[in-house]
């Protein structure tokens, strides 16, 4: 330990601060600390008192069990955008499942609650926090990206530092998690892969505290509880009337309808709001359902399998049934197009109307009401999984069909220096549109690539960054697909994340060597290449070599009139803090 002195006065000011140890205690273990010599007496007599402490969940009806201390601090006012958000209004006819879900945390502390898309999943866990908070000291919502490493590490802790690496970053907030007692419950949502898609699982499933995880895919070697399809349709008749004003006139053909729909909980939602729209009577409606074949046995409806995946099942064909109906107006489709991209954590409505240059925000409440988009308290508007996967079906997003919301894109990442407070969701969206759209306008897309990853860079965004890396190496392995400035580009990003120096310094060499021509088309990108190889040099102590290429880099901004530009900045600033050093500072 370097500075073990350092070390133990943390440790004592936590102590000390810990508002769930006895004053008894704190009276009786101070002194040990003030003499220098019996410092590491102290230290000792604490751990064991942290280790032996009797755990006792927090009751915060009674103060006597929270001066029992062993509990978890507080956490919410510590990790930002945890708070879980809240269940629908109209969440009804769940209780049962509730009290058992209950029940199987307090004997298993992980559970998975399985089932299909649709069926209620997340808002019986945002149900279930509501109820059950009293119960526990915390409860953390976390929505699932599909890598659980990552999804630590993006964790907004308030005293994570700028500088922070994402590496040092994932292991303060792991080292936290692994701290929480069970009195803390983390649900995990939307965590829709195998248990060997994750590999961190593992990991996860070591905490201490209870986790919730809601998930389609069938994980029986772990605890499961399967959601199932609510058999009363009484409740389900409630339900529908919450949205569809007309119900009781129509009740006979409305419950008809959600035996159609197979008593799928999001089916029923959206017919419901179909009805209300006025788009259908619920006469026509039953015939379109039966007439697409939407009525099946009971033996044809859908099993939960491996993956997950649920596009050919029945309940899809429900729910494309319902979209189709709708007859969405052409900027409506647009709209539906672009939200493919968004997290499923979503994101503001008015930034998104931002980037895609929506003068009001009528199309997407006039979306919101249809419910094909979801809102919540905090104004943040997202895609229901199903929705999302008929939405790429139906609207096929591409690079051209999508271009006003890449150039906006485009504009943010372009703003060097200029910080946006989303820029997480910023660059989830940018990791959707490269996994998701139709790459139809090769020479668009790669320029779109090529101005992200700086400012990922700037955010030590490794995980977008590598994304990016790895979609140029398979694009531009085709020898007719870019050009010699966009492979050379590729090999600068791949020397920014090389952490060996010399295999950085031979890539730099490498990107150069791509273009044999200078012109004033590619001047700029050949100047910083020059600058990046010569800070790799600097860096590395070899000074001759550093001045050689910096100089290099400022020769062609002067030869090509590219002083003025903003990007000729830090390219001076670098070469005049190296010549600073070299001892010629009037230089």
């Amino acid at each position: 330990m370097s500075d073990c002195n350092m070390a133990i006065q943390d440790i004592y000011t936590l102590f000390i601060q810990d508002d769930s140890i006895s004053d008894a205690k704190k009276k009786n273990l101070t002194p040990l600390y003030k003499p220098a010599s019996s410092r590491l007496l102290f230290l000792a007599k604490l751990i064991s008192f942290g280790m032996e402490r009797q755990f006792i969940k927090r009751n915060t009806k009674n103060q006597k069990l929270l001066a029992g201390g062993a509990l978890s601090p507080i956490v919410l006012d510590y990790i930002m955008d945890s708070e879980v958000p809240k269940p629908c209004r109209h969440f009804i006819g769940r209780d049962k499942e509730l009290e058992e879900l209950y029940t199987m945390l307090e004997e298993n502390r992980h559970v998975f609650l399985c089932g299909i898309a649709g069926i209620g999943k997340s808002e019986l866990a945002k149900a279930y926090a509501k109820r059950y908070i009293k119960q526990y000291t915390n409860i953390l919502y976390v929505e699932y990206t599909g890598n659980l490493h990552q999804d630590i590490t993006d964790m907004d802790f308030i005293d994570d530092l700028p500088e922070s690496t994402e590496q040092e970053r994932f292991q303060r907030h792991n080292r936290f998690l692994r701290s929480l007692k069970s009195d803390t419950l983390l649900i995990i949502d939307n965590f829709n892969v195998t248990a060997t898609q994750d590999s961190f699982l593992s990991v996860v499933l070591k905490y201490r505290c209870q986790i919730l995880f809601t998930t389609r895919s069938n994980l029986n070697e772990y605890c499961t509880f399967q959601l199932k399809e609510i058999q009363d349709i009484n409740i389900l008749f409630q339900l529908t009337s919450a949205f569809y004003s007309e119900a009781d006139k129509y009740r006979s053909t409305v419950e008809k309808i959600i035996e159609t729909v197979h008593y799928h909980t999001f089916a029923v939602e959206l017919a419901a709001k179909l009805l209300e729209n006025g788009i259908s009577t619920p006469g026509q409606l039953l015939a379109k359902l039966q007439e697409e074949r939407a009525s099946l046995d009971n033996e044809d409806k859908i099993k939960i399998i491996k993956d997950g995946q649920s596009s050919k099942a029945t309940y899809y064909s429900h729910i494309h049934t319902l979209f189709s109906l709708y007859a969405l107006s052409r900027k409506q489709q647009d709209i539906m197009c672009n939200l493919c991209f968004l997290p499923y954590t979503g994101i503001s409505a008015r930034i998104f109307a931002k980037w895609l240059e929506l003068p009001t925000l009528n199309e997407i409440n006039d979306l919101i009401e249809t419910g094909f988009v979801q809102t919540t308290t905090r104004h943040t508007i997202s895609l229901h999984p199903m929705i999302k996967e008929i939405a790429l079906s139906e609207t096929k997003p591409s690079v051209s069909s999508c271009h006003i919301l890449l150039d906006s894109l485009q504009k943010i990442c372009l703003m060097h220096g200029m910080e946006v407070a989303y820029y997480k969701k910023l660059f989830q969206t940018i990791g959707n549109i490269i996994e998701l759209i139709e790459k139809d306008d090769i020479p668009k897309y790669l320029l779109f690539l090529e101005n992200a990853f700086p400012y990922m860079d700037n955010y030590n965004y490794h995980k977008g960054m590598n994304g990016i890396i790895q979609e140029l190496t398979g694009l531009l392995r085709t020898k007719n697909i870019g050009t010699d400035s966009d492979r050379a580009l590729l090999l600068d990003f791949q020397a920014t994340l090389e952490t060996k120096p010399e295999k950085a310094i031979k890539l730099e060499k490498n990107a150069l060597a791509q273009i044999e021509t200078i012109t004033a088309d590619n001047a700029r990108l050949v100047s910083n290449l020059h600058a990046n190889l010569g800070g790799l040099y600097r860096m590395n102590a070899h000074p001759d070599l550093a001045r050689e290429h910096m100089e290099k880099s400022i020769s062609l901004l002067d030869q090509f009139n590219l002083l003025h530009i903003n990007d000729s900045i830090p390219q001076i600033a670098n070469y005049a803090m190296f010549l600073t050093k070299q001892q010629e500072p009037e230089r």
